[in-house]
Order: structure tokens, then sequence, then C-alpha cells
């Protein structure tokens, strides 16, 4: 969550600014943690994952499963953190879906690579710390 969290900040504030100034990173990536926080406590979607990853026939512990759960996954985690942000920052206004809808498919690909690329790290790490 929290490496989720500090990517959707870069690259949100890279796609608004341009720039990376260290206090709205800070803010964005609070922001993008509690949004992926609160949600994941609501919302089961590595259970979804898993189940649509099954449901397509991957086996489990296989790239294919990791990649079709993931895919679900970064794309409840990624919808919901890039809407709450988008809406933190724009508000309700009518520029709300044109600014989350010109984020999204870019914040959407780049938090999938990054969840596939560090997912078997946390994995890892969760299970030694889970095993002590």
């Amino acid at each position: 969550m929290a490496v989720l969290a500090i990517i959707m900040s870069v690259v949100v504030l890279l796609l608004n600014t341009g720039t990376l100034p260290m206090i709205p990173f800070i803010i964005s990536t609070l922001e993008a943690f509690s949004i992926n926080f609160i949600s994941g406590l609501i919302i089961p979607a590595n259970k979804f994952g898993e189940i649509f990853a099954q449901k397509c026939g991957a086996k489990e512990n296989s790239f294919i499963f990791a990649a079709l759960s993931n895919l679900i996954v970064t794309g409840i985690y990624v919808t919901i953190v890039s809407f709450g942000m988008t809406l933190i920052n724009v508000g309700f206004t009518p520029v709300l879906i044109p600014a989350w809808f010109s984020i999204y498919p870019i914040v959407f690909v780049i938090g999938y690579i990054i969840v596939l690329a560090v997912g078997p790290l946390a994995f890892k790490l969760t299970t030694q710390i889970v095993e002590q």
C-alpha cells in the first residue's frame, strides 16, 4: 500500500505540475495512503482478484495468477485512490471527471506495473514477518 501511494503521488504530481515539490509530495502521499488504507479495510480486493484469477483457470503461485489477480486489485485501488485524490484537489466541480480521466490511464498502467514488480518482494517480506 505504501509503495503504491508513493508512486501514485509522484506520478500525479508530475503529470499535474511537472515538478515534485517536497511538501505537496508528502501531503499527497499521506492522502493516497489514507484513502488506500481505508478502502482496503472495506473492500476485499485481494479476494476479488483471487476469485478472478481462479475463474480464468490460472494456477496458484504462478505469474499468470499474480498478473490476473493484481489486475483486479490494482483496478480497484487505483480507481478509488486516483478519484479520491482528484476529488480532494479539484473538488466537486465540472472539471472533476475530465481531470480524473486525464490521469487515470497513466496511473493505472504505472500502478499495475509497480504492483507486479513489488508484489513478490512484499509477499516474501510478509511471509518472513509472519513466520517469526
